[in-house]
Order: structure tokens, then sequence, then C-alpha cells
């Protein structure tokens, strides 16, 4: 069931019928664990097939008739349209545009249909080659467009992208785990990965994440906004201190440096308001005369709603 439903059709695309017969053809299937899984943790585990335990008998599967095993089942699933609408939602889910969670795509029509129907083409004209589908994706108007639409970074790319800006780690290097787990007084408590909602490798079902606007409510938009304004406040971290100097002076048309700023940060669309708010910070900074203007600009530009979106 959850193979048809969570990773390859999709609810309402087969039949109570159809899953049974699919249980009946991965009879057998299962893998060996050489060494014990508890206390000492994770080891690699070999697939094995047990043939006396597998069902020879006929199978009926989405309208195929025959003596099916595992991996006749894949085949003919990823030979349906509706697989191939599946992925084609998903890819345009994860590059494109937020959609809706993946239980309601049976009763939701995606927001953009004719992006759909042409991935959904590529895929079936190509068999399933994600190459040539990922290609009419990029090639794209809808991808060439995506970034006016929004989008929520997850809290894995609101992090790893604003490390990457602040130039404070380049390599994995001791220190950068705590973005995951921070140590205090000894013990070990949840960082602001896992604050933000998610923790890497342990989703909260087998479905996986909901993404887009779920990722965020009142704690943890809290949360994101906090940790970018902390990593953006150290203008000596070598990111910061270059988008200082490339961002201009105080001196500039506060607009012009605005754009700067959200062009440094990314190419960070921005709402009118949010816009306005930004020159009128910078106009202020400028009367001000503060010595570290041009590094509170980009700092509170990142520290905007408007940057929580990819």
């Amino acid at each position: 069931r959850e193979l048809l439903e969570l990773f390859s059709m999709g609810v309402g695309n087969y039949t109570e019928d159809d899953i049974k017969n699919a249980s009946r053809a991965f009879t057998g299937w299962t893998f060996r664990q050489p060494l014990s899984l508890y206390p000492y943790g994770h080891h690699h585990a070999d697939f094995e097939f047990i043939p006396e335990d597998h069902d020879y008998d006929e199978k009926v599967f989405l309208g195929h008739v025959g003596n099916f095993d595992g991996e006749d089942i894949i085949d003919i699933i990823v030979e349906q349209n509706a697989a191939a609408k599946f992925l084609s939602r998903h890819l345009y889910n994860f590059f494109v545009e937020d959609e809706v969670q993946v239980p309601s795509w049976e009763t939701i029509e995606p927001k953009n249909p004719q992006a759909i129907e042409e991935l959904t083409k590529a895929y079936m004209e190509s068999k399933g080659d994600m190459r040539h589908i990922l290609k009419t994706l990029f090639n794209s108007n809808f991808f060439k467009n995506s970034l006016i639409l929004p989008k929520v970074k997850s809290p894995t790319e609101l992090i790893v992208g604003v490390i990457k800006q602040t130039g404070e780690f380049n390599t994995p290097t001791p220190g950068i785990h705590e973005f995951a787990v921070t140590t205090l007084n000894g013990s070990a408590f949840e960082g602001p990965l896992a604050i933000m909602g998610q923790r890497l490798m342990n989703p909260p079902t087998v479905e996986g994440w909901h993404t887009g606007s779920e990722w965020i409510d009142s704690g943890t938009l809290s949360e994101r906004i906090g940790f970018v304004e902390k990593q953006f406040a150290d203008p000596t971290k070598p990111g910061v201190s270059q988008m200082v100097s490339r961002a201009g002076s105080l001196d500039d048309n506060p607009s012009e440096l605005v754009d700067r700023c959200l062009d440094l940060l990314g190419a960070v669309n921005v709402r009118h308001e949010t816009y306005q708010s930004l020159t009128d910070y910078a106009q202020e900074l400028k009367e001000l005369e503060d010595s570290a203007g041009v590094h509170n600009l980009i700092q509170m530009t990142a520290s905007t709603v408007d940057y929580q979106f990819a």
C-alpha cells in the first residue's frame, strides 16, 4: 500500500485487489542483518530472497496478469501514466513551487496543470528517463519563472544556505554539527534544525515531512528569523565581510543599496511593503551616519520573512 500510495502513484489509482496481489508478488523478499541492530546501532543489511516463501501463483495487478514477483510489480507501476503524473508533481513541488501535501493530491488539482502535463508527457515519451524529464523541466518557462513563485525553504535549505553565505563553514569542520545537535554542560540537546521542525534521516512518518507553508508556524518562524539574525550578526565572518564590501556605501541611493543587498543574499524577492521598509531603514542609517550601517542593513534584509522563501 505504501509503495502505491506514497511513493509511486497516489490514492485513487489502484484498487484493494491490486494491493493484495502486489503483496503476494513481494512474498519471499526480506533482508539479512549480519549484526544485531541493538545495542550497536545501524549496520549494512543484505537483501535476501527466500524461494519457499514466495507465492508463485498467477496474479492480477493493474490490469496485467502473470506470475509476478516484486520486480515485475515495479516495472508495471513505472509504466503507468499515474506514476508519471505523481513523479512530475513531486518534481514541480521540489524545483518550482510549493504544492499542497501529497494526501491532498487526490482532490486538489496541481497549481500548474499544464506544467505537470508537460513533465508527464516527457516521462511517458522517454519511458521514465530522468535526464530527459529534468532537461524538460529546467528548459521550461515555468521553471525560469519560478523565482517569483512562493517556495518556503526547508530548515535544512535555510541553515545550509545561511552558513554558506556567511562563509563560516566551507567544509565539514568541528562545530558544524551543532546546527543539528547542541551540547550544553555535557548534555546533548536538539539544535536549531530540529527546533525548526526537521531531524535529518528521521522524518515523523514514512511519508516524510510536510513541506511548504507547513514548515512555518508562530514558533518555527521565530526560531528561523532568530537563527538568521544571529548568523549574520558577526561582521567578521568571511561571507558577511565580503557582502559588506560589495554592497556599497550608505552614501549611495537607498533603493540601489537595498537592491544590491537583496542580490548578494541570493536575488531575494521581497514584497513591496518589505522593500519600502528596507529603503526607509537605509535612509535612517544614512542620516545617523552609522559606521556599521551597511552590515546592519544586510542583517535586517536577511531577517525579513521574505528571506525564508527560496
